[in-house]
């Protein structure tokens, strides 16, 4: 939990371009405010905190910095931020501050950044100044540092041109709005072009969350991407570089030997293979020359569920139950049962992705616990998608038994291809109830890996 030094001894009589204008050690940011127009924001009513470096800290400002005016804007703007702060009352206490130029800085205890505050803060009428004993440029943000490193030019290339065109939704004109609540838009709306690993993985360039993200030099991502071509023919690039992102900033000294993707998958981390480093505005990046995944997490077993259908055959909402109960152990499990809807072979898709891989295929469908009318042995096939001649092929007939709470074999599945699945659960080939019901709690694919 975050604490904060409370606000005292304010002074009231003072504004804060006065309160950094009458310190001598400050003279040279004061000159910078100045000629940034920072002077009047500083002098208005608005409340700020300012971070004002001192002479000494800015003696060794980069001289790009203080040669143009844009960069010394930005830079000035780095230390401003857009309420009063009080600072962290422990030493490891955190606070995330927005910047007057829309970047986030990290004060941890009486630091800002890699800065230390210096003395106590003051207090004035329209905001809080502290002295820092470094200048703070500003960082770019983890997609930008991306973009302009050198380090990892392949894997930079790829995430950079995964591109898709979308909806400008700025200028698209709306006539009218769905059943959800979303807008429609007039035909033939203008489009614009989106990089895909912005919402397939992670937005690289949000200032308002932090990310530990990994870049992989040439010789490493080409025997990451090498090693995962046979399982996903021509998508071994993406399936790795989907699992190079974590939430939260993992500093050299916190880093652990195993993070969590923003996809749930396992990222192992040897810190003897860390190259370089780099503070970004919302997160940190690591240049790695290794990063060798486990094969049964980048090719992992996965579920279809039951409740989450993908179609019908037709409508059957009214005989179409989406339930919540609990097994033999008293854990609560979700499924679909479709009961008494009166259609010979009656269906529900369900869609998923696979590998270029064997899998062993279980399932699990539990009739007859309190409150199901089914009680009685029943029949249900899946058929799966035959891409080659474009017909549903049978995998497997289960027989569903009342209370079996236990997962069933139902057979080896070999994709034709990697990528889509398309899958259907079918009802036995009359109208009769107690016999053409179909439950299923899950299907469970599970990878027969070398």
């Amino acid at each position: 939990m975050e604490e904060h030094t409370a606000i005292v001894n304010v002074d009231n009589t003072t504004d804060l371009l006065q309160k950094i204008a009458g310190q001598a050690n400050l003279s040279k940011f004061t000159e910078y405010v100045r000629s940034t127009g920072y002077d009047k924001l500083l002098s208005s009513s608005q409340t700020y905190t300012v971070w004002a470096p001192t002479n000494d800290a800015l003696a060794t400002l980069d001289a790009a910095i203080v040669s143009d005016p844009l960069k010394l804007k930005d830079f000035v703007a780095n230390h401003i931020g857009l309420t009063a702060t009080t600072a962290p009352k422990g030493i490891a206490d955190t606070v995330r501050v927005l910047l007057q130029n829309k970047k986030y800085a990290t004060m941890i205890g009486a630091t800002f950044e890699e800065a230390a505050v210096v003395g106590t803060p003051a207090f004035v009428k329209n905001g809080a100044l502290y002295v820092i004993d470094k200048a703070v440029p500003t960082k770019l943000n983890v997609w930008d540092f991306m973009l302009n490193s050198t380090d990892a030019p392949t894997q930079t290339n790829y995430i950079a041109n995964l591109s898709t065109q979308v909806i400008d939704t700025a200028n698209a004109t709306i006539i009218g709005y769905n059943a959800l609540g979303n807008p429609i838009f007039a035909p033939n709306p203008p489009m614009v072009s989106r990089n895909t690993y912005w919402n397939s993985v992670a937005d690289l360039r949000t200032e308002n969350q932090q990310y530990t993200f990994f870049m992989l030099q040439d010789a490493t991502f080409t025997t990451e991407r090498n090693r995962l071509e046979p399982f996903y023919p021509n998508g071994g690039a993406f399936i790795l570089v989907r699992d190079l992102v974590a939430k939260g900033l993992y500093t050299l000294d916190k880093l652990p030997d195993t993070l969590i993707s923003t996809r749930g998958v396992k990222i192992p981390i040897k810190k003897s293979a860390i190259v370089k480093s780099y503070r970004a505005s919302n997160g940190i990046v690591y240049v790695m020359n290794a990063m060798p995944f486990r094969t049964k997490d980048k090719v992992p077993t996965f579920k279809i569920e039951g409740e989450l259908p993908s179609g019908f055959r037709s409508d059957r909402s009214g005989n179409t139950l989406y339930r919540l109960k609990l097994d033999d152990k008293g854990l609560p499990y979700k499924d679909i049962e479709v009961y008494n809807h009166g259609i010979a072979e009656y269906y529900v898709q369900y869609l998923s992705t696979v590998a270029n891989v064997k899998y062993k295929v279980y399932a699990r469908a539990i009739s007859g616990s309190p409150g199901d009318a089914q009680v009685a042995n029943f029949t249900q096939r899946y058929f799966i998608f035959n891409p080659t001649t474009l017909v549903y092929d049978v995998f497997a007939t289960q027989i569903v038994t009342p209370l079996n709470y236990t997962e069933v074999y139902l057979g080896d599945y070999t994709p034709q291809q990697y990528g889509l699945l398309q899958l259907r659960l079918i009802a036995a080939n009359v109208t009769s109830v107690n016999q053409n019901t179909l439950i299923l709690d899950y299907l469970r694919f599970e990878p027969i890996l070398p």
